[in-house]
């Protein structure tokens, strides 16, 4: 679905996925050959990996409450750090050459790695993380031309009203 949103919308040149399984199959959808990277993959969240939320915010309230906030400095034990997100970010418009890309390109990625891949694009603090919610399969669409950077839609999600049920 929002393949089909994106390919009906964008003349879409080139596809940067994060290298799950999840985010590639989106990715495909869009018809362009996807380019897998590592750099946009999910927050590592080391012990929690795998728990319910719930719980760890029952175990852990003071950090759970980090996490919420989205605090740069939160870390979940064995994890990694949630300001970690902009430094991956920053690698990814490196690695991409995003600044430099002539066309539309798609990045396919989690909540967490678009959060750090936006703050790292618009220059913002990593304090900003917790500003910003992407929810699944939402598409926001960032210009990039030399010298300035601009947010023109954030979390659009009408291409998905269709497949919400009706109550």
């Amino acid at each position: 679905m929002v393949g089909d949103y994106v390919k009906s919308r964008f003349e879409v040149e080139t596809v940067w996925s994060s290298d799950l399984q999840r985010c590639l199959c989106t990715a495909e959808q869009i018809g362009v050959p996807v380019r897998p990277s590592q750099t946009l993959r999910e927050l590592r969240f080391g012990d929690w990996e795998g728990r319910n939320w719930p719980e760890l915010h029952e175990e852990a309230p003071a950090l759970a409450a980090l996490f919420v906030s989205g605090d740069p400095a939160f870390q979940a034990p064995g994890g990694e750090r949630l300001g970690d997100l902009v430094t991956r970010g920053e690698k990814f418009i490196e690695e991409a050459c995003l600044r430099d890309v002539g066309g539309d390109v798609a990045v396919v990625a989690h909540g967490g790695s678009l959060k750090g891949l936006l703050v790292a694009l618009l220059g913002l603090p990593d304090s900003s993380l917790g500003k910003f919610h992407f929810s699944n399969s939402s598409v926001s669409v960032i210009d990039t031309v030399p010298g300035l950077v601009r947010l023109h839609s954030l979390n659009e999600t009408s291409h998905l009203a269709d497949a919400l049920p009706m109550i």
